[in-house]
């Protein structure tokens, strides 16, 4: 076969962003020149071609300058193809001090991240089921590889929505410095970036070390006006100011003293007295980074049989801080297990009598200021090389680890606050019979707390965690034979892999004597021995009506110690009928293995609100014990995504492209919680869910067992459309890249066999954003020393209900939302390279979205820090 270049094949470079080589195949007549192999996201497979069946978006390290971001995370969440929610800056309340990517909006879980190919370890608290981009230095990036289609028939699990391949700069000659900073146009969240590189190279091999700082300042929530008041919804499709009942005044079985101060208690108005918290909280969280980072390759041998033998390794260190600021703890003593009423002898209690509904915002402590700091090591030792028969392999050794501290100062121990809002007299706290409660110190609560009282009442919070990956393998790709049709390929390959993870709340957490939540402690391992293969097969090659078609097949056995095997299959073709039109298709299974805190995370226990159907208990309570948590039981998610699409590049335009894909993805046995309302009904009424109820012999319900389970499903697809199209004149380049993702559904199956649609929708903080629709446009004008470029993002509108509000008669609307951003470089002289550019161009506030957690919209969907200036500068020495 003589397969030459053609329009399609420089459609296909473009749309990676690579150069492409065209391939050439080995004729018996004559020699050819041997052409540089490389592996693309999606296979294992090494080819001279750049293009194949599965759907890969690439993010330059040029596209990556451009956006004047300086997360990873920030910048992967701009893609159409995200959905959903994830960790990042803008998240405050819920947040861990990670930051994440979620394709296709199947939770970051079900995103694989990978290094130069290779497994990432996770981040987060400990314990973790995503990467942390933050642990992966924006200027160490050459680019961006984004496989949008399942793959663990290649790469095992996690990639059910697709993959996110981060190539590093492997080869630098110089050294040079950049600097980064910018800020709003309200003087707030400013940013500053330094980084450094440099590297060394000779014939036999180069050296390349990496250092950088970064950090990003706070905006609070008191500084934007659509954030620092909450609202609600008023039940009839309008909004109202909100807040909450526990306040710095108090609340005390009905009264307060109300905001205007006073020492008289008197009725609680709940439309004037409510506590507007909003203004307490980050709009978003200051952060501050730094990295160090060396690669390298050496030709260490060369022989008849295994070839150049080259070794390399990748060295990463990485620390990351953050924090989160929330409102004041409000304290609900009726509503929250542990705590007593204010006694009537308690000193400052105006009333003599016991309270039992009392309510407080406890500002004296400055608000809930929770420290995240992370650190992660990564070092990976590999050796690669070419047998005799032209066969490549490679064999490598990844080993990486991330602890994590998390630190919160003021947190309240309920024994204690239960002794200073007991009895007491004189400045001193009384135990049951009267007696003095040494180093307790009372808590006047309907006034102001002194400081030696908060100091008897709190405690310094600390959790540890880490996650620890380690992983081997080795492969192996080459050419089988040739034959008419073209060259038949392969690829296979080994590899064992073990995760090990630790969440370690602090003891009094653990307890459930600190305020807030008790949680149990999560502890443990698994291993992984996989085995995989791939094959590639042309079928057809310059015949009529076929220029090439070609098959491929990949397998993966994966044998797991905490639930046994998996074998995941996938297909694809690719077929090229004539020079200006590509057909492709793929179809795969995929799985997700049941996570460390899934697995092993212990039980939490709760007092939920529910009702018993079968009357069986009498004991004429409304809450019940119920019990989440893990299970060790758990079985892999399963499922299977598909996709079939064109790339067609007409012969008669150009450099201009267009790539059409319609995806398919679907999953059963999910993991999740089964609500415990649900089993009580299903139990009196079909049975099911019986042997999860436990009862005492009178009937009375002892526990329900709610913990995670198999269960439900998933079903989305949507259509992936892309154009390219570069145009040169005399001394100037236009390029155009227009990408885009239309959601057509996103179904769900709850529990009780009902589907809810996700697909245009807002569901909740914690769920996320499906907007079905959404597209980047960018434009750009070059010249040899200078560039601009415009861009627009467009989210398309959603709409959200509210629980308690007539679902039938009310949807809220969110509008659609567009963003433009330019940016311009100019190149000094052949050292210096100086950036400017401003996001959010037209300062676009978010829109409202009520009842969410904080900020009154979806602060990770949406810009919420508002227009952003910046500036770079390169210098090369």
């Amino acid at each position: 076969m003589n397969k030459k270049t053609t329009a399609l094949s420089v459609a296909i470079s473009l749309a990676l962003g690579a150069v492409l080589i065209a391939p050439i195949a080995q004729a018996e007549e004559q020699q050819v020149e041997k052409l540089q192999k490389m592996k693309v996201t999606g296979s294992r497979i090494s080819r001279v071609e750049m293009e194949g069946a599965e759907p890969v978006q690439v993010l330059s390290s040029e596209y990556i300058e451009n956006t004047g971001l300086v997360s990873l995370g920030d910048i992967l969440n701009q893609i159409p193809a995200i959905a959903g929610t994830v960790q990042s800056t803008s998240m405050n309340n819920g947040s861990n001090g990670a930051a994440t990517v979620n394709l296709r909006g199947l939770t970051a879980e079900r995103t694989l991240v990978l290094v130069n190919g290779r497994r990432m370890v996770n981040g987060g608290t400990g314990a973790d089921a995503a990467v942390d981009l933050n642990m992966i230095p924006t200027a160490m990036v050459e680019r961006i590889e984004i496989l949008k289609d399942g793959a663990s028939s290649v790469y095992g699990s996690d990639a059910v929505a697709g993959v996110v391949n981060i190539i590093t700069k492997q080869s630098y000659e110089g050294f040079e410095v950049g600097v980064k900073t910018g800020q709003t146009s309200k003087g707030d969240g400013q940013v500053t970036e330094i980084t450094m590189l440099t590297g060394v190279a000779s014939d036999r091999g180069n050296l390349l070390f990496s250092a950088g700082y970064t950090e990003e300042k706070k905006i609070q929530g008191s500084d934007r006006g659509f954030a620092n008041t909450d609202l609600n919804h008023d039940g009839f499709g309008g909004s109202y100011v909100g807040g909450s009942s526990s306040t710095p005044w108090g609340y005390y079985d009905g009264q307060t003293f109300g905001p205007e101060g006073g020492n008289t208690l008197r009725p609680f108005n709940p439309e004037t007295d409510l506590y507007n918290y909003a203004p307490d909280n980050y709009l978003k969280r200051p952060a501050e980074r730094f990295y160090l980072s060396a690669n390298g390759n050496y030709l260490v041998a060369e022989n008849d049989y295994l070839g150049p033998v080259t070794a390399s390794f990748e060295a990463l260190y990485a620390n990351s801080k953050s924090d989160y600021l929330l409102a004041a703890e409000p304290m609900f003593g009726a509503f929250t297990p542990g705590f007593n009423p204010i006694s009537a002898d308690n000193e400052y209690n105006p009333t003599g009598e016991d309270i039992v509904d009392w309510r407080r915002r406890m500002v004296e402590t400055g608000g809930r200021n929770r420290m995240f700091e992370s650190d992660t090591a990564r070092i990976v030792f590999a050796l690669d090389g070419e047998f005799a028969n032209g066969w490549v392999w490679d064999t490598s050794f990844n080993w990486g680890k991330t602890k994590t501290v998390q630190q919160e100062d003021n947190v309240f121990m309920k024994d204690r606050v239960n002794n200073a809002l007991g009895p007491s007299s004189n400045g001193q706290c009384l135990d049951a019979g009267g007696n003095v409660i040494p180093g307790c110190v009372p808590m006047d609560i309907f006034g102001t707390i002194s400081q030696e009282a908060l100091d008897y009442v709190t405690f310094t919070r600390q959790d540890t965690g880490y996650n620890q990956q380690q992983v081997i393998d080795f492969n192996v790709t080459g050419d089988v034979f040739d034959y008419e049709m073209g060259t038949i390929a392969f690829a296979a390959g080994y590899q064992t892999r073990t995760e090990k993870g630790e969440s370690q709340p602090d003891a009094l957490v653990v307890s459930g004597n600190a305020s807030g939540n008790a949680l149990s402690a999560t502890s443990g391992t698994y291993s992984v021995d996989s085995l995989y293969g791939e094959l590639l097969i042309p079928l057809l090659s310059d015949v009529q009506f076929a220029e090439y078609l070609e098959a491929k097949i990949s397998a993966r056995h994966d044998d797991y110690s905490s639930f046994g095997s998996n074998t995941s299959m996938g297909y694809s073709l690719l077929y090229q009928p004539f020079d200006d039109l590509m057909l492709r298709g793929t179809y795969s299974e995929v799985f997700k293995a049941p996570s460390i805190s899934q697995l092993y995370g212990g039980q939490q226990e709760s007092f939920d609100t529910l009702t018993d159907s079968s009357g069986q208990d009498t004991s004429g309570r409304d809450q019940f014990p119920v019990q989440y948590g893990s299970n060790e039981d758990l079985k892999p998610e399963q499922g299977h995504t598909a996709s079939v699409g064109f790339v067609y590049s007409p012969s008669f335009v150009d450099n201009l492209s267009m790539t059409v894909d319609y995806w398919q993805i679907e999953l059963e046995d999910l993991i999740d919680n089964v609500d415990p309302q649900f089993m009580l009904d299903q139990c009196e009424a079909t049975g099911e869910y019986c042997d999860s109820i436990t009862r005492f012999d009178n009937g009375n319900i002892r526990s329900i067992d709610a913990r995670y389970t198999n269960l439900g499903g998933l079903k989305t697809d949507g259509i992936d459309f892309n154009v390219r199209y570069r145009y040169d004149f005399d001394e100037l380049t236009f390029r155009a890249n227009w990408e885009n993702t239309y959601l057509l559904k996103y179904e769900v199956e709850q529990p009780d066999g009902t589907v809810i649609d996700y697909a245009g929708k807002f569901i909740s903080d914690q769920i996320g954003h499906f907007a079905q629709y959404r597209s980047t446009l960018n434009l750009g004008l070059s010249q040899e020393v200078w560039a601009a470029n415009w861009t627009a993002r467009l989210i398309d509108s959603v709409t959200y209900q509210l629980p308690g509000v007539d679902q039938d008669q009310y949807e809220f609307n969110v509008p659609t939302v567009v963003y433009h951003d330019i940016n311009g470089s100019y190149l000094v002289n052949d050292n210096i390279k100086l950036s400017l550019g401003i996001n959010n161009l037209f300062d676009k506030e978010p829109p409202l979205m009520l009842d969410t957690l904080s900020a009154n919209t979806d602060s990770t969907t949406y810009d919420v820090a508002g227009r952003f200036y910046y500036a770079n500068v390169n210098v090369k020495f």
